[in-house]
């Protein structure tokens, strides 16, 4: 969904340096810069960043995509050798390669990696799989890595700890984070939509002030959305209702031929597309 997409890329863009971090399980690197991975030779996904970053004295990138869930077009070892090969032949430098799965149970069956061949002929192309879901909240809470902060719900919350207190805590760390008033607003908004894959999205409503969401430039946007889906629904119906007035009407007509006897050779009203012309 759009929200999942717009948010992630811009939380990994803003805070490159954790999402680096959480890749290569090290500080011990520089992002030296983000590229733009709008590839014409293959569908590239909005949610994913692609980084140039110094490691261990050497240039590499680094390709992170994140999902909501399975890869339902492709499969995921396909598509990341895809991304990969194109990174490689396009920058010709080593080509680092993870998959984020935000929502639980996500990635499961995902093995990391494509391989085929025998001893003449052969490849193997390997890749990192995160999933929130193996991953230990309150490392993260304690670390203050800001720009992970807004996925800590979809993380093991601390031990002996119910899962509505682990929720709140999320919530008070990102409130008491120490950020500009936009940014947290940003920050509480991703915190609910991604909290709301695995939770009630109640809680999130009841637990987050709105106002201080407003101050995201993601929540007009969310809005916009919003309101554009609605509209769209909207006309569908009344088109569905008209349709329906039509066909009763010429039901109706053709009800009162065939009583008189006379021949009806009028078409039925044909049905409306649902689509709307942008």
């Amino acid at each position: 969904m759009e929200q999942y997409d717009e948010l992630v890329k811009h939380l990994m863009h803003q805070f490159s340096d954790e999402f680096v971090k959480l890749a290569f399980g090290t500080s011990a690197f520089e992002v030296l810069n983000k590229l733009d991975t709008e590839q014409q030779t293959i569908k590239v996904h909005r949610n994913d960043m692609t980084f140039k970053v110094r490691l261990k004295g050497e240039e590499v990138l680094l390709h992170i995509e994140a999902q909501t869930e399975d890869s339902r077009d492709k499969p995921m070892p396909l598509r990341v050798l895809a991304y990969a090969s194109t990174l490689l032949l396009r920058y010709q430098i080593p080509v680092y390669s993870v998959v984020l799965y935000l929502a639980p149970n996500a990635g499961r069956t995902d093995p990391g990696g494509y391989s085929y061949g025998n001893e003449k002929f052969n490849l193997q192309h390997k890749y990192q799989v995160i999933r929130l879901e193996d991953l230990e909240g309150e490392a993260f809470l304690n670390a203050a890595s800001i720009g992970l902060l807004p996925f800590t719900p979809l993380m093991k919350p601390a031990a002996g700890m119910e899962t509505e207190a682990w929720l709140r805590k999320c919530v008070e760390i990102v409130e008491a984070a120490p950020v500009d008033n936009q940014t947290r607003g940003t920050l509480l908004l991703a915190l609910s939509i991604f909290g709301s894959l695995a939770h009630d999205p109640l809680f999130f409503q009841n637990a987050i002030l709105e106002e201080i969401m407003r101050e995201s430039p993601f929540y007009q946007l969310l809005e916009q959305q919003i309101y554009e889906r609605g509209l769209e629904q909207g006309i569908t119906k009344g088109r569905d209702e008209v349709y329906r007035a039509w066909y009763a009407d010429w039901e109706r007509r053709r009800q009162e031929a065939a009583e008189k006897g006379v021949p009806f050779n009028e078409p039925p009203p044909s049905k409306p597309e649902n689509n709307t012309e942008q």
